[in-house]
């Protein structure tokens, strides 16, 4: 088998490229988007055809370049059936793909996120994040679930034989593989630890979301695919209240440092009517001094993640609240769970307040 380790530094992310020496076809496994020139250099310079793009999982801190590379390559996108719908080939658990002469074979390995996937292939396994060199995954968004985890690990690649190559989807200290025996014997998070323990380590761990959530998420259940953002005017003219009306509310979005989506006091006013409109404070805040939206309606934030799972994920969400901290934290968190039209409202109800908008209390 043809191999070859790539890295992209500034998500830290391993791509792999694969290949049957004797079709010289080849696949990558989570490629990344401002890596796709050098990728298909490699193809090239080895003599290459590139058949397949695999995923292990809908990605939260990079975007990939899945969809780029079908459209220049003709290759198929495949990926787990739990996972983005754009792509061409769901993959189950033990379902075989053929680059060339090479078997790859797909294991349903969720926990990191519901819909992980590794690929084993002539003695190495491409773990994604479920398994990493001495560490796992964390659990805490994208549907994971710790125990999930664990089962994946202990269950499903932990009986590959000891021998069998580990090559994660991101390495943060310099590691480029490891074993099944290796991680068994001296994985921190694994080794010599009971499910229930395992659970309470990683539900502990406390970690702030990852920097491109809430626009990785999106464009990856689209392989890839981006919506421009557009500027637009912040002041109170007669002109740039018309501007908002006509505009959609996606295309008055601008995104911010987090890779969240923002919209001002002054579009959701203009566009409420449209939207779902979420106001995440505790009921006290929602009738108190600052009132409410008109049309608004309360889902506390510790409530959000278990009310969406009935919400329309197509629809046009924007997330309130006083500041809009809290609302940032839900729309990442929406975006996570694979809502591509969540907006939190810039500055919360202070800023809607200052501007003096319609407000019901």
């Amino acid at each position: 088998m043809i191999l070859r380790q790539l890295f992209d530094r500034e998500s830290s992310t391993y791509t792999y490229l694969i290949g049957d020496p004797g079709t010289r076809h080849a696949a990558l496994i989570d490629p990344v988007r401002e890596q796709i020139e050098r990728d298909l250099t490699y193809v090239r310079e080895l003599g290459l055809e590139l058949t397949y793009v695999l995923e292990t999982h809908v990605h939260a801190d990079h975007v990939t370049a899945a969809s780029l590379l079908r459209e220049r390559t003709g290759a198929k996108t495949a990926a787990s059936a739990a996972g983005a719908p754009c792509v061409d080939i769901t993959l189950r658990h033990g379902e075989v793909i053929r680059v060339g002469d090479l078997a790859v074979t797909a294991l349903a390995t969720p926990g990191h996120t519901d819909d992980g996937i590794s690929y084993v292939v002539e003695g190495h396994v491409f773990t994604g994040d479920t398994l990493l060199i001495r560490g796992c995954g964390r659990s805490d968004f994208q549907n994971g679930d710790a125990g999930t985890l664990f089962d994946s690990i202990t269950r499903v690649l932990f009986a590959l034989p000891p021998e069998t190559v580990v090559l994660p989807a991101h390495d943060y200290r310099g590691a480029t593989s490891s074993t099944i025996g290796e991680e068994m014997k001296h994985n921190a998070r694994v080794a010599g630890r009971g499910r229930e323990d395992f659970i309470a380590l990683m539900n502990g761990l406390d970690l702030p979301p990852p920097a491109h959530l809430a626009t990785a998420v999106p464009a990856n259940r689209a392989c890839g695919r981006t919506e421009p953002v557009q500027e637009h005017q912040t002041n109170d003219s007669t002109e740039s209240k018309r501007r908002r009306e006509t505009m959609s509310i996606a295309t008055a979005a601008t995104t911010n440092a987090s890779g969240i989506k923002e919209v001002s006091p002054r579009d959701v006013d203009a566009h409420r009517a449209e939207v779902r409109l979420v106001d995440v404070r505790e009921p006290h805040e929602f009738t108190g001094e600052l009132g409410h939206i008109p049309g608004a309606e309360l889902v506390p934030l510790a409530t959000v993640t278990d009310a969406a799972k009935s919400w329309d994920k197509d629809a046009d969400i924007v997330l309130v609240c006083r500041s809009g901290k809290r609302s940032g934290t839900a729309t990442a968190q929406l975006a996570a769970m694979g809502f591509g039209r969540v907006y939190n409202m810039a500055g919360g109800m202070l800023a809607y307040g200052e501007a003096k908008l319609p407000l019901e209390r």
